[in-house]
Parts: structure tokens; sequence; C-alpha cells
């Protein structure tokens, strides 16, 4: 089966240690596959073993022979999988579960109710596809066949794994991982070794989950270039979410580079999610939706609902960013709807992320923290429910041991008092132990009301400040002006006001490329920041033009605080702007002491003497 490309938000877990219970029945084999030079070539050729068993199918439907039928059928089944047709997947697994039904044949009904779980899996019909597993599995424990069973254990341990179980993933992969590499089948152990991977990445656990990774080419013998384009995809991910951006890009290059040699669309769709993912963190959103907008098509066409929602919310943080709203706003209900149907706290966590971003961008701030809110309630109500599971785990342990005890008591009644005392330290170790569970509960409750002040004062000030420069952006700056305009009126109190222009900053921009000149503008605020430090305030109104608000400030001072910055800008003292690259501003300049009507006036005069500073041949101070 295709090596399946998950994409989960990293997301805080904390995973309980489970003991792995393996099936009860002894098994007494472990059937081979049943066409292995077929399943090779589906693995590398897919589309001449399309052909080769469409046309073993209809000699088998032909002859009325039975047994190669299903076996086609499930070879099929794993073909369509690999070229991504998830139409032709359904079809073909549906009509394999009924000639297998009508035929009483338990093996094939389990490969069939294993195949439909996956199906409902990717399709986001998480509670019917568990349904499923668990049946398949019933019937796989019947045939007393190794193989069978590890195969479902691992469709249903994906399952375990998009839903967020992941004790019980782990569980059921790992025991599928003993069983295939106990009977040497290399490719089941790549592939669930793969799986594993896929958990930990999801747990954010990115360094074992790289080990799993090269665990899963190191079997890999056959190197098949959809599964290693799936597998290098996988491992940019991982270095994705350990910021190594470099990494990332390398290997979703390399995944695309493959994809596109076997025309495998859906990979292709993954590897420019994955990239328009970093372009967004580079702040390179043209890029980013660029990248985006081939996904839709694909993962619609695969119903694939994990990964719309996730595109959808990327598509809406981008369209936020460049305010565009509406937009947005269609995005975000697209992935409201999505992630009703996945219907995890996790996935619907992030999308309430999002929309809150959306929400802060606009000033909306009663909205934002309502769903501020219900984040916290349902981050509470995750909570209670891992308390619940704890507590259970705890009972059911507990009951373990007391029946344990009870054994030895039947056997051996002289020591009955050895047994008694040893209950009596269990219960008071289960007692202590939901002690401590219920004071982390009460612990986790008051650190999310505390962290809902910060959440607060965290959202303002993303909305006044400027994303790349990390000072007052162009509304936080004007509101400032606004007050200080009004202030000098009612107090008759005096201010300065400096406009700033970068010189010849697109040179810049085309000689260096936008990453220096972002260096540039966060550099010079840096400066300003430092030199005008408790006696103003600096915001960037565009591009790179600043303000610069200076309360009861002597002209004498102000021109020696321009001087400083001026000086300190032209000695660039960062590693990361070439030592060639001349830095220069011009600037206008006015002291308000109430006599202007309103600030428009005020910001129109300063511009104007700012472009007169440029006129005259840059580099200068022009005063009102």
């Amino acid at each position: 089966m295709k090596n399946n490309i998950l994409k989960l938000q990293n997301i805080k877990i904390i995973l309980l240690l489970i003991l792995i219970w393996l099936p009860n029945s002894v098994y007494c084999k472990y059937s081979k596959q049943y066409d292995e030079q077929l399943s090779k070539l589906i693995l590398t050729n897919p589309n001449e073993a399309l052909i080769i068993s469409e046309q073993r199918l209809l000699k088998a439907e032909l002859s009325g022979d039975t047994e190669n039928q299903l076996v086609t059928l499930y070879l099929l089944a794993q073909t369509f999988d690999i070229l991504a047709d998830s139409k032709a997947f359904e079809i073909t697994v549906n009509k394999g579960l009924k000639l297998s039904t009508n035929h009483n044949n338990t093996r094939f009904i389990s490969e069939f109710t294993g195949l439909l779980a996956y199906s409902q899996e990717i399709s986001g019909n998480y509670r019917d596809a568990l349904k499923n597993a668990n049946k398949a599995y019933q019937l796989a424990s019947e045939t007393n066949d190794d193989r069978l069973i590890a195969e479902i254990m691992s469709i249903r341990g994906q399952i375990q794994l998009t839903i967020e179980n992941y004790d019980l993933a782990i569980s059921d992969i790992e025991a599928a991982i003993v069983i295939f590499k106990k009977n040497n089948d290399d490719i089941n152990t790549s592939l669930n070794y793969n799986l594993l991977a896929l958990l930990y990445a999801a747990l954010g656990e990115a360094d074992s989950s790289l080990k799993y990774y090269q665990e899963s080419d190191d079997y890999d013998k056959i190197k098949s270039p959809y599964n290693q384009a799936a597998l290098f995809y996988n491992m940019g991910t991982v270095f994705a979410s350990k910021q190594d951006y470099k990494q990332a890009l390398q290997y979703y290059s390399k995944s695309r580079i493959l994809s596109t040699q076997t025309n495998d669309i859906y990979t292709i769709a993954f590897t420019n999610y994955g990239m328009a993912e970093i372009f967004v963190l580079q702040e390179k959103y043209n890029e980013a939706e660029s990248a985006l907008s081939t996904v839709f098509r694909v993962f619609e066409s695969n119903n694939d609902i994990l990964m719309l929602l996730n595109s959808n919310l990327l598509l809406a943080e981008i369209q936020t960013i460049n305010k565009q709203f509406d937009q947005a706003l269609n995005q975000l209900k697209k992935a409201d709807a999505q992630s009703k149907i996945i219907d995890t706290p996790g996935i619907y966590l992030f999308y309430l992320q999002q929309k809150i971003t959306y929400f802060v961008a606009q000033e909306m701030w009663e909205e934002a923290s309502q769903l501020t809110n219900q984040t916290i309630t349902l981050q509470e109500k995750v909570n209670r429910k891992n308390e619940e599971k704890l507590t259970n785990e705890l009972k059911i342990k507990f009951n373990a041991e007391f029946d344990q005890e009870k054994m030895d008591l039947l056997q051996n009644q002289n020591k009955l008092q050895k047994a008694s005392i040893k209950q009596e330290l269990t219960t008071k170790k289960y007692l202590w132990a939901l002690i401590v569970l219920s004071l982390s509960v009460l612990l986790m409750t008051l650190y999310a009301y505390r962290n809902q002040r910060k959440i607060k004062k965290y959202l303002y000030k993303q909305s006044i400040t400027d994303y790349l420069t990390n000072v007052a952006n162009r509304r936080h700056i004007i509101d400032k002006l606004k007050q200080l305009h009004i202030k000098s009126i009612s107090e008759k109190s005096s201010f300065a006001l400096v406009m700033i222009d970068l010189d010849y900053f697109k040179t810049i921009n085309d000689s260096y490329g936008h990453d220096i000149g972002n260096e540039v503008l966060i550099y010079f605020a840096k400066t300003a920041k430092r030199i005008m430090a408790n006696i103003g305030e600096i915001g960037r109104i565009g591009g790179e033009e600043w303000l610069i608000l200076l309360p009861n400030i002597s002209i004498e001072v102000l021109k020696e605080k321009l001087y400083e910055l001026r000086t300190a800008f032209k000695d660039s003292v960062s590693a990361n702007i070439p030592n060639d690259c001349i830095l220069s501003f011009s600037s206008g300049v006015l002291i308000s002491k109430g006599q202007y009507e309103n600030h428009e006036i005020m910001l129109r005069n300063v511009d104007i003497a700012m472009y007169e500073a440029k006129q005259k041949g840059r580099d200068q101070d022009v005063f009102v």
C-alpha cells in the first residue's frame, strides 16, 4: 500500500505509556504475497501494472475464477492507491468486498474491509473507518495469518494516528513492525517505520521522527520513486518543524523532482503545500499563494479532507496578512465545515487559532476575545478527557493487580496477611495517583486562566506592531500622533514630528535582493529605537518610510538626535548587510505647539519637507 502522506499541525500531546497487547491467538503461519512479481511492479511502474491487472481480471471473470478475481481486485486497489485515483480505488474495493462477501471468503472480506477503512480515513469519515478497521481485524484473527493481521493493525494504527489516539496508534504500529521484521517482510517493515515516523512528527519529537524515517529508508530495498517522493516530502515537513528551512526545501525539491518524473500529482500537491508553508514563514506571500493555487483541485479530486482544511487555513492566513478579508473569511468558512467533518479537538483548535488571527487583523477585539475564551474552554475539555482517560487506566491497572492478589489468596492461604497488606498499599498508591492527577488538573486550569490574560496582551501587541521591524505599525503611530496633537492644543505643549525616507532603498533591493532590503529596514528600526529610547516613539508607515514622535523636545536636542541616528545608520554594524551597501536617509521635521488644525496638515507639511530634502541631494534634514 502506498506510503501515505499525512499533514498534522504541531500540537503538544501528553503521551501515555501503555503495554502493547498482542492478539491472544497463536499464529500458525505467515502467508506470502498474492503475486510477488506484480506487487513489486505496482511500486515501480503502476501504469504497466494497471494494464496487466485489468487484463488478468477480465480473463478471471470470463473463466469464473473467483479466487483469481479477488486477488486481482486487491492488486488493482493497491495500484489505484499508488496512482492516487481515489474514485477507481473506492469502486474496486466495493467490488471486491461484494464478491468476497457473496462467496463467504473470510480472508478477502478482511482485506477489502481494511481497504474500505483506509478509504474512509482519507475522506475524513473516521468513525466508520475505525469501526471497519476493528471488523477487519476480527476477521483477520479468524484466519490465524500473521501477515494479514499485521496489515490490518497497520491500517488501524494509521486511523488512530489521524484521530490523535497516539498511544493506541503506537500499540498497533509497533506490534505490526514486530511481525513484519520477524518474517523478513522488508516492504511492510519500511512502510510501518514510515508510519511510526509520522506519529512521532505529530507528537513534535522531530529527532525520533527522523530516526524512524531513516529506518524506513534502510528497509526499502526497492526504492520505488513513488515511496521515495513521499518519504522526502515527509522528511521535509520534519525539518520545517525544526525551522531548518534550507533542509526542508531541499527535501521538498527532491520530492517534487521524483513526483514530476512519475507524474504523481498527489505528492506534487503535498510538496507545493509544504513549500507554501515555508514561504509564509519567510514572508514570501506571493510565492506562497502561487504554490497553494495548484493544490486544491488535487485534494478535492481525492476527497482529502485534512489537506483541504490545512490548505484553506494557510490561504486564509496569507489573505489576512494581505488584508483580503472577504476572501480570507470565505476560506475560513470552508475550513470550519471541514474541521467539523474531521471532528478532533486538535484540528478544531488549529482552526480557531487562525480565526482569532483574522479577527485581530481587523481589530475585532470582542470577537477575538470570545473566540479566545472558546479556545480555552475547549482546551480545558481536552484536559478533562485526558484526566478521565488516565483515571480509567489507573483503575484498570489497580483492578488487574487486585485480581492477581485474589488468585494468590486462593493458591496460597497462608499468604493472606501479606496479600492484604499489598492490596492496601496498592489502594493507597491508587488514591495518591488520583490526588496527584487532581492537583495537576487544578494547576492546568490556573495556568489556562493566567494564560488568557497573556493571550489578550499578545493579541493587542500584534495588532499595533509592524510584523517585520517590531516597531509601531502605521495605524498605531498615526493614533499616537492624533493624541499628541490633541494634547498640544489642550495643554499648550509641544512635540516634534519627523518623517523619514531611506535613500535609494529601491536600488538596495534591486542590487542585493529583498532579503538584504529587509535587513536594512530591521537595522534602521533597531538603531532608531536605541537612539530615541525613552524620549519618543518610532513607527513604520509603509515601505521604507517612518514617523518619529518626540514630545517636549528642544530643537537643539532634536538636531543632535537626528545627527546621532544618521551617523549610526551609516556606520552599519549588522553582519547581514554588505559592507559596500551605502545607507542614509532624508527627513522632514516640524515642531508643533498647537498651531495646526489637524494632524493631516502636519503630515502633509513634513512630507513636503522630506521630499525637499531628497531634491536637495538626500542625506539631510529639512525643517518646516
